[in-house]
């Protein structure tokens, strides 16, 4: 058998305290040639996508804080909107956010 593309995806389910945690997850892909060894390239692959979960899990426990929300008109807007910038008629300030 000829393997000429090799996935590996891994996921890892992080406990942040406070009843909150993150699921992050790296899917990497090769493209390997016929001389190859395909057991090496899974590794390799194994390797990189558990140290780029590590590495966003740290991003995220160093940056720990509540995400920013913003009601409009007494509604939940779940996309990130910059501050200063306008959402409809309403110009995001501080102490828009909660």
């Amino acid at each position: 058998m000829n393997i000429r593309t090799i996935a590996v995806v891994y996921t890892r389910k992080f406990n942040l305290g406070n009843f909150n945690s993150v699921d992050l997850s790296c899917s990497l892909w090769a493209q390997i040639g016929p001389e190859e060894d395909e057991d090496t390239c899974i590794t390799i692959l194994q390797d990189k996508a558990r140290e780029a979960v590590r590495c966003e899990y740290h991003k995220v426990k160093t940056n720990q804080g509540p995400v920013p929300t913003v009601k409009v008109n007494g509604t939940l807007v779940e996309d990130f909107i910059p501050e200063g910038e306008e959402y409809g008629a309403l110009v995001v300030n501080p102490v828009h956010l909660q």
